[in-house]
């Protein structure tokens, strides 16, 4: 699956790997991402889980807890990199990851404000790629 970037999320991923002690998850980081890219929709279970309270089809890649793609990924940070799904007019499909984040201090509280951060990014991706719509989750939250 083809998978883009935000800036802002560009800027955010760039930054993770800075620091020899920030190399490691760097790496991880980056195998979630190649992940997504290899298995696309197929990618789910304890590397990427759907996103709830949303209006867009929103997942959330999952640095921890350790699974296949990073099995070494048993402690902070617990990062969370919410990406949605887009579609052109001919129908094709395209991850646009939006944002990342550590949840360690907040937990499940760190969902709201950031679900409607990277919808926010979703909504500026397609507007500075015409031809692409953010995919709505059907049933979800309008």
């Amino acid at each position: 699956m083809e998978v883009r970037q935000h800036p802002l999320f560009r800027t955010w991923l760039e930054q993770q790997g800075r620091t020899e002690e920030s190399q490691e998850v760097f790496g991880e980081v980056m195998a979630l991402i190649n992940a997504l890219e290899d298995r696309g929709r197929e990618l789910e279970g304890d590397e990427s889980h759907p996103v709830y309270s949303t209006r867009y089809d929103l997942h959330a890649l999952r640095r921890n807890p350790p699974t296949q793609t990073t099995p070494f990924a048993d402690g902070p940070p617990v990062l969370r990199l919410l990406y949605g799904y887009v579609r052109d007019h001919t129908g094709q499909e395209v991850a646009v990851l939006a944002l990342g984040g550590d949840k360690s201090r907040l937990g499940n509280d760190w969902y709201p404000a950031n679900i409607a951060q990277a919808e926010a990014r979703i909504d500026q991706w397609c507007r500075n790629h015409p031809g692409y719509k953010p995919i709505r989750k059907s049933g979800g939250p309008r």
